[in-house]
């Protein structure tokens, strides 16, 4: 009777008809609580419905019953995942490995954190494991093409993804990881069809979906170029991207120091050091204009969620302030105006990524309200007394130069898992 029912609920579970599994599942569970087999498609089940508390629940039970099963180990490695706890996840698929060192998919998965954690020739390494057991195994050809492509092996890379799509031409993560790497590549067009193609199987796909986004908004030049600087930055381990971040700022502030000091130098360095403070402040403002102009977009409204729509919407004012201080500049050769669009330009960096999670939450929208205060205060003080380099005026730009470092630590732990 328990046999029958698992059968039932496993059908209706692989038609994704999740609440009618659950519920058939508690009644076989009710008839034999100690059915490994239901216990473990229970806690599929509920991740599946991303509720990974339940999933992990039931497959610690099943874990209980069965210690030495290497699927449940498997299993429970997802269920970490999910709630992004890498370490956790990648000992527990060492462990199923360990329990059956024939199963291509272990592998594949922990290919895929090597891949996520920049551990590139790892990666490629794993992948390549998993498919001496099952070359069609789609997860580890496709980690095996973007570890390659992180490698320089571009030739090598767009083969395996060739042979991927040969294998299921339908794949949705396929044509996705296709367009990333072709993004990286350099052939936004390309990458576009991909990511077209990839929605066309799955419109839900979210990664298919940003790929979209990135690769329409690199029609720009000025964009395809900030996204050269992205993916060399993102391709750095931590460590890395922290000392380009500090070694960029130090050199600036030598250069700088070197003009002030030598006065014979001071023609040749003074033009460098705004250079690259243009350059450094580019790489802020270049991410919410080019969202600002795609949001005209006919793919906008399907593509940006709710909180980036929010997000074009508080750019669009700052950079509105902005401009409106310019002209009143322009205008009235008043000095405050220009304390205004300075503001305004400042200020349009961290509201537009104020929906970016952070651990404890709601930092960004906290540092950006700050932020504000702080500048209506300075410019209040500065329209009413005259004092235009008043105490909140530095608070401003202190504020500012803390929050560059803050984010710069969001980023980097957002792509150093």
């Amino acid at each position: 009777m328990t046999e029958a029912l698992y059968e039932r609920a496993y059908l209706l579970y692989q038609q994704r008809r999740f609440s009618q599994s659950e519920e058939i599942l508690n009644q076989a569970l009710t008839q034999d609580p100690n059915s490994i087999s239901c216990l473990h498609l229970l806690a599929e089940v509920n991740l599946a419905q991303d509720d990974p508390k339940k999933a992990k629940h039931f497959i610690d039970i099943a874990l209980g019953l069965s210690p030495s099963m290497a699927l449940l180990f498997a299993t429970k490695a997802r269920i970490m995942l999910n709630v992004e706890r890498y370490d956790e996840g990648e000992e527990l698929l060492k462990e199923a490995i360990r329990l059956d060192a024939q199963e291509p998919q272990n592998y594949a998965m922990l290919a895929h954190i090597s891949l996520s954690r920049k551990r590139y020739k790892e990666a490629e390494q794993l992948a390549e494991k998993a498919l001496s057991l099952d070359p069609a195994n789609l997860l580890a050809l496709n980690v095996k093409s973007t570890s390659q492509l992180k490698q320089n092996k571009r030739a090598a890379s767009e083969e395996t993804l060739k042979g991927a799509l040969g294998e299921n031409p339908e794949d949705s993560y396929t044509h996705t990881n296709y367009g990333w790497n072709k993004l990286e590549m350099g052939d936004h067009k390309a990458a576009l069809d991909h990511f077209k193609e990839a929605l066309r199987y799955d419109p839900n796909n979210s990664y298919a979906q940003a790929g979209m986004m990135q690769a329409l908004q690199a029609r720009y030049f000025v964009y395809r170029w900030f996204l050269k600087y992205q993916f060399w930055l993102g391709n750095m381990g931590a460590k890395y991207q922290w000392l380009f971040i500090i070694g960029f700022y130090l050199g600036t502030r030598a250069i700088s120091y070197a003009a002030e000091t030598v006065p014979a130098l001071e023609p040749f360095l003074t033009p460098i050091v705004v250079l690259l403070a243009l350059i450094a402040l580019s790489t802020w403002i270049i991410g919410p204009l080019s969202k600002l102009l795609f949001s005209f977009n006919k793919y906008a409204k399907f593509l940006l969620n709710k909180k980036e729509k929010q997000a074009v919407i508080f750019t669009a004012v700052c950079i509105l302030i902005s401009l409106s201080g310019v002209a009143s500049y322009l205008l009235l050769d008043d000095f405050r105006f220009l304390m205004v669009a300075i503001a305004g330009l400042i200020l349009m960096i961290p509201w537009s990524m104020f929906y970016r999670e952070t651990k404890p939450a709601l930092m960004m929208p906290l540092a950006a309200g700050i932020m504000t205060l702080i500048a209506g205060i300075a410019l209040y003080i500065s329209f009413t007394t005259e004092d235009v380099m008043n105490i909140f005026v530095t608070a401003f730009l202190i504020s500012f130069f803390a929050f560059q470092w803050f984010a710069n630590a969001v980023s980097i732990k957002r792509s150093n898992i």
